[in-house]
């Protein structure tokens, strides 16, 4: 009983047994329910997510959740996560008067005489997860996205690969995909 063969046969029959549970529908179901639950409890009135109950939303902990639900819903469906739409909603109304305000204070500057770069990382992934979600926005918050949009085709060289890939997907073009390729690395074994 106390070979490493006994463990290992007892080994591979548990992950078995929790790779049935991984994939079983109703265990998957109620795992998602209670996730959402959670979701809840931690999104403001405003549809500004928090760090921790009782504190002031965050555009970024907003826009973090909302990157990983967007894909989240990209990858299993929409219709799977049909419980999450009130959340959704909020939380990208939030985040749309955000960047509208963001991007009003950007035309102040402007009009002063600063130029303006394309703002910040934040600004980028807001415009990654409208543009994975595909939802028609606002008069007012088209209009902001059409200006980040202007100033983040002029932005290549100040961009992460990361940033880039992103601008690639949110600008539907190749614009930096040429940058991308020169930058990526090929490993062959």
């Amino acid at each position: 009983n106390e070979t490493p063969w006994v463990l290992d046969a007892d080994n591979e029959t548990e992950q078995k047994h929790r790779l049935v549970d991984f994939f079983d529908e109703n265990l998957i179901a109620n795992r998602l329910n209670l996730a959402v639950d959670k979701l809840k409890t931690l999104q403001n009135i405003d549809g500004s997510y928090l760090w921790y109950p009782g504190m002031f939303g965050s555009t970024m902990v907003t826009t973090a959740i909302e990157e990983m639900l967007v894909r989240l819903q990209v990858m299993v469906g929409h219709s799977q996560l049909s419980s999450l739409n009130s959340q959704f909603n909020k939380a990208f109304n939030y985040l749309g008067k955000e960047m509208v305000e963001l991007v009003k204070e950007m035309k102040k500057q402007e009009k002063k005489g600063i130029k303006q770069t394309f703002p910040s990382q934040k600004a980028l992934q807001y415009l990654y997860i409208y543009t994975l979600d595909g939802r028609k926005p606002s008069i007012k918050v088209s209009e902001a996205q059409n200006y980040l949009k202007k100033l983040l085709k002029k932005e290549g060289r100040n961009l992460t690969i990361y940033d880039k890939a992103m601008a690639c997907i949110v600008l539907n073009s190749g614009l930096f995909l040429k940058s991308l390729h020169e930058w990526s690395t090929y490993k062959t074994s």
